[in-house]
């Protein structure tokens, strides 16, 4: 079995040589393990809720999905390490805490001696420490397809211009049939192709360097699947890894519904023919009206049905038995932005692996995505390269026995926050860097939330706060037995002290994994106390959260039964009223003067 650092709490233990043991022991166990290697597949979906999918007790159709959960494992305390796309897909890549990351960029905004805040601006690594690298110098051919955002910010004009890319950063006003657009856009997906393979993937194809842009702001899954198929057949003889990052849910059944009649749509900007896959947006819209589903829930099934094509191709090809698929979401929904479990970090995790896995296993111990790299050097036998950090811990032993444990803790970061997690229990820890406190200090009342924002701004905290005015205290402990959706916040309460004090031992011991300040917890020359931020939450009892935003408690409250126009021409409508009025209050001031 390969394992990380080791998750009991034993501060005294030199975390360095814990990591070193580890690597070296995965060697070792590399060795001897080098025949019945299988082919690999990561499926990652992007915003998507457990609680969705028909095998979690979703009301859609998923049969594919329910059908890989039959014939393999669910994962119902599967979690992702920090609920934004970035960080957790930086983990899906390296097997790594975002927080660790030594991409350049990162540590030149957060060096090692001060706190880190690791979200949107970690990347891989130059030195290629990744999971499609270390699996192509260990014998496999390793491919990426669909969606990236690990890589470095590509999003501006002065970005897309300095690496010789057309600039595809304007979010109005351009022709997506205009020859140079849909030539500059297809360079620029060859230019992703290439960055890449220079991460030291074999192969790769039909990329979305983020998520779907301006002006071909639409999902096209079959666009991806028409290159996973590829590398499939390509490679069916010998084995394989493929990390396939479908663009959907991201968007909301408004986006899905709006894509289905888009087929010419792609990364690669607009397409001269439909991907020659054997899905029928037609039949899939067919299919959820005939099974009685809400048509809110059509992408939910179109994603579905490319997990079953794929599936189906495994049958054809006469592989399946020799492939370990994985399926997972890199995070919740309505939990972004936060380290809350509910639609959040608790995410759907269904693995199958036929002859491997006992068929229709359900599993409750602790998983988390940075498990995933480990399990797959694990079962590839990798030799894997002397300095190569891990923090997560092979679940190889949970495949073959659905009741085993592999760990008694899992490790959450986003942002200012870290969190830990067991069977029953979650502890969230908000700590502000020097930087970041002397931005609390200077900020406005109107500015405060976003600047106490632990990540994703106002905006973000607001629509948080509404269902837990708490969620900005430093400290936070859930009893997630009795309390799944984590209103209740008992870290204050004497009668749980010992809990706290238990988990609070977890997050130190991890805190001081990552060899970087993180509170009293690592105190470093930049560590705030706890004590300092205090009155600026008090002053955050002078306003409100309403839905996108803060209001000051002494303003009428706003009416949430209030009619939102919910069409184009309501909202003009709308929009030329509240023009009158202010018109005709303007002049009603004007005499009065």
């Amino acid at each position: 079995m390969i394992t990380g650092v080791s998750r009991a709490v034993n501060t005294g233990m030199v975390i360095g040589a814990i990591v070193t043991f580890a690597v070296f022991g995965m060697e070792r166990y590399a060795q001897a393990a080098q025949e019945n290697r299988p082919n690999i597949i990561l499926f990652v979906v992007d915003d998507m809720v457990k609680e969705e999918i028909a095998c979690y007790g979703g009301k859609v159709l998923t049969p594919n999905l329910d059908r890989l959960a039959r014939e393999g494992i669910r994962l119902d305390n599967g979690h992702t390490v920090s609920n934004v796309c970035t960080p957790s897909r930086y983990t899906l890549f390296t097997g790594r805490y975002p927080g660790n990351s030594y991409f350049k960029p990162y540590l030149e905004e957060y060096p090692k001696n001060r706190h880190g805040a690791p979200g949107f601006n970690v990347a891989l690594e130059e030195d290629n420490m990744n999971v499609g690298n270390v699996l192509r110098l260990s014998g496999y051919v390793t491919g990426h397809v669909g969606k990236l955002h690990v890589g470095p910010q590509v999003k501006n004009s002065d970005q897309f211009t300095s690496r010789g890319l057309f600039d595809a950063s304007a979010k109005t006003g351009v022709d997506p049939n205009a020859p140079e657009v849909i030539t500059g856009w297809r360079n620029n997906e060859l230019w992703f192709r290439k960055w890449i393979t220079d991460r030291g993937f074999s192969w790769a194809k039909h990329v979305y360097w983020g998520n779907v842009k301006h002006p071909y702001s639409d999902h096209n899954p079959e666009w991806t699947l028409d290159a996973a198929l590829e590398f499939i057949d390509t490679n069916k003889n010998e084995p394989f890894y493929l990390h396939y990052c479908t663009t959907l849910m991201h968007g909301g059944g408004k986006n899905w519904n709006s894509s289905l009649g888009k087929p010419l749509t792609s990364g690669a900007g607009k397409l001269d023919r439909i991907p020659k896959t054997i899905l029928s947006r037609d039949d899939i819209v067919k299919q959820v009206e005939e099974a009685g589903f809400e048509k809110g829930t059509n992408g939910i099934t179109w994603m579905d049905a490319t997990v079953g094509v794929m599936l189906d191709k495994l049958d054809q090809l006469g592989i399946a038995d020799d492939t370990l698929f994985v399926f997972v979401s890199d995070h919740g929904t309505k939990g972004k932005w936060s380290l809350y479990d509910h639609n959040g970090t608790n995410i759907p995790f269904i693995i199958r692996w036929p002859n491997v896995i006992p068929r229709g296993s359900v599993c409750t111990s602790l998983v988390q995505t940075t498990d995933l790299v480990p399990t797959f050097f694990d079962v590839a036998g990798t030799d894997i390269p002397k300095y190569y950090r891990i923090d997560g811990t092979s679940i190889r032993p949970i495949l073959t026995d659905p009741r085993a444990e592999v760990q008694d803790h899992l490790f959450f970061e986003l942002g200012d926050a870290r969190a830990v997690r067991t069977q029953d229990w979650k502890y969230i820890a908000i700590r502000y860097g020097a930087e970041r406190f002397r931005q609390i200090e200077r900020a406005k009342l109107s500015k405060l939330p976003g600047a106490l924002a632990y990540a994703g701004g106002a905006k973000n905290v607001s629509n948080h706060m509404l269902q837990r005015p708490h969620c900005l205290e430093s400290d936070q402990l859930y009893n997630l037995s009795k309390d799944p959706l984590e209103k209740q916040n008992l870290a204050r309460n004497p009668k749980y002290q010992n809990r706290l004090d238990e988990l609070r031992g977890f997050l130190t011991f991890d805190s001081k994994a990552q060899q970087r300040p993180f509170g009293e917890f690592v105190p470093g020359e930049d560590s705030v106390p706890v004590a300092k931020i205090q009155p600026h939450l008090e002053q955050m009892k002078r306003l409100r959260p309403v839905k996108k935003g803060f209001e000051a408690v002494g303003s009428p409250p706003a009416n949430p039964e209030a009619d939102i126009p919910a069409t184009r021409e309501q909202r003009r409508k709308a929009r030329q009223k509240r023009k009158k009025e202010r018109a005709k209050k303007n002049s009603d001031d004007s005499l009065q003067e």
